[in-house]
């Protein structure tokens, strides 16, 4: 596996008027592709090693000139009391492409983001190469009978209840996430990027906006080349809305991702948006200590492999591997080797390996993938590049007890934790195939706010 390094300007501000725009700017590639942000955003998002969205960027500043910008009142941009409107964010769009140096870049519009891109592209046809749909739709409320897709009042008012009592504690995660949303410590990611993203009522503001937006009567004068993305499973911007909306553009191609949420970015959809606007890419072708032991694997890997393809799995497996070799180094990890679709990891204590498997769980589950960790201690021995022992075998049994987005240890891993504040939920003695005796099994989690 070979990591992806991109080059990172780091943040910028691009003014229109009083107003600063913190935009980012990543990779240098001939083609360069910005992107129109949903709802909220922060573009401190693209380099944060402990998010599930980082490889995804990092696909796309692998091939391309990424642009990312906060709206205002959004993110690193300047505050502002009111939600302006589209016309007002077309220029800031253009302060920012100007600042960037994008003369004629592609335009990534994502959900709330999507209508102001069909506008802008619409407006100005000489700005814009090409432009890319995702999760979006020309109007988010529905119209009956000619528009059936979107949000009802009722759903509205239950979302505008939960972000007023529940932002910056993973609000709308559901909505957005569907089952990711379950996994243990994602919401108290999501929750952390919220804040990070916009003020409540900021939020709240956007949110209500979004409803006024309806920009169905410009489908029909876009003259750009445009790619319209959506998947089965998005409860936003349902698939059907989406090819809808590709019917109504000129020439638009619509392309259907694999099944997931609205807020999966995937494999899959960054190799579809670099295809479109850079072109189809080539195929890549005897020493005995005390050690923590930490082992993960995919769930359930082999179906994804069979729904994805080997190209689309091999990018999946190259994101799962950067993130996993992020968390390992935050907690003083070593990766001993990978273990076709995990990977066999040593520590020095058994405290920081629990919490390391604990913050692997949910950054991955964002990314689509499920893993199940086992962690034990014990003697090993090192012979060369290789790692054996029994302590490796009961690490290697126990994690392959675990079910999908699990975290389960031994005892002797509980004994030693006292004190850190994890919590240990005793499944009883357990057969491990090849021990003579059974070994109790913990299963490991933290408390809700606790941090590590």
């Amino acid at each position: 596996m070979h990591d992806i390094h991109v080059i990172d300007g780091g943040v910028h501000y691009a003014r229109n008027g009083d107003v600063r725009l913190a935009y980012r700017v990543l990779g240098d590639g001939d083609t360069t592709l910005v992107w129109v942000p949903g709802w909220v955003s922060n573009v401190e998002w693209l380099v944060d090693p402990d998010l599930p969205f980082t490889p995804f960027f990092e696909q796309l500043a692998h091939r391309a000139r990424f642009v990312a910008w906060d709206k205002r009142g959004t993110g690193q941009s300047d505050p502002v009391t009111r939600v302006p409107p589209l016309d007002e964010r077309m220029d800031d769009l253009h302060a920012v492409m100007d600042a960037a140096g994008a003369e004629c870049p592609a335009l990534f519009g994502v959900s709330e983001g999507g209508p102001m891109s069909i506008l802008f592209a619409a407006t100005y046809p000489e700005r814009v190469r090409s432009l890319v749909l995702y999760g979006t739709m020309p109007r988010f409320t529905p119209e009956p009978p000619d528009y059936p897709w979107g949000i009802p009042p009722d759903q509205a008012a239950a979302y505008q209840e939960e972000i007023e009592n529940q932002w910056g504690e993973g609000a709308l995660a559901h909505t957005f996430f569907g089952p990711i949303a379950d996994v243990p410590g994602f919401n108290e990611m999501y929750g952390r990027m919220q804040r990070a993203s916009a003020s409540p009522m900021m939020a709240l503001m956007l949110w209500k906006a979004v409803a006024k937006i309806d920009v169905r009567p410009l489908l029909q004068t876009v003259r750009t080349p445009t790619l319209v993305l959506g998947r089965r499973g998005d409860e936003v911007a349902p698939v059907e809305a989406a090819a809808a909306m590709a019917a109504a553009i000129p020439d638009a191609e619509f392309r259907e991702l694999p099944q997931g949420p609205h807020g999966l970015f995937d494999d899959a959809m960054a190799s579809a948006i670099l295809d479109f606007v850079c072109g189809a890419a080539p195929e890549e072708t005897g020493e005995r200590v005390l050690s923590t032991v930490m082992f993960t694997d995919i769930v359930s890997s082999t179906e994804l492999l069979s729904a994805q393809g080997d190209a689309h799995w091999r990018h999946e497996l190259d994101a799962h591997d950067r993130l996993v070799d992020r968390l390992l180094s935050k907690y003083g990890g070593q990766r001993a080797k990978h273990t076709g679709d995990g990977v066999f990891a040593l520590f020095d204590g058994p405290t920081k390996a629990a919490r390391c498997g604990l913050e692997i769980v949910p950054t991955l589950a964002g990314l689509g993938i499920h893993v199940r960790v086992g962690v034990h201690i014990g003697e090993c021995e090192r012979r060369g590049d290789e790692w054996s022992g029994m302590a490796v075998h009961v690490g290697a049994r126990i994690g392959g007890m675990a079910g999908a987005d699990e975290v389960l240890a031994s005892r002797t891993v509980r004994d030693l934790s006292a004190g850190s504040g994890l919590r240990f939920e005793s499944l009883g003695a357990q057969h491990l195939k090849g021990l003579a005796e059974d070994t109790e099994v913990f299963r490991v989690s933290k408390p809700v706010g606790v941090p590590f």
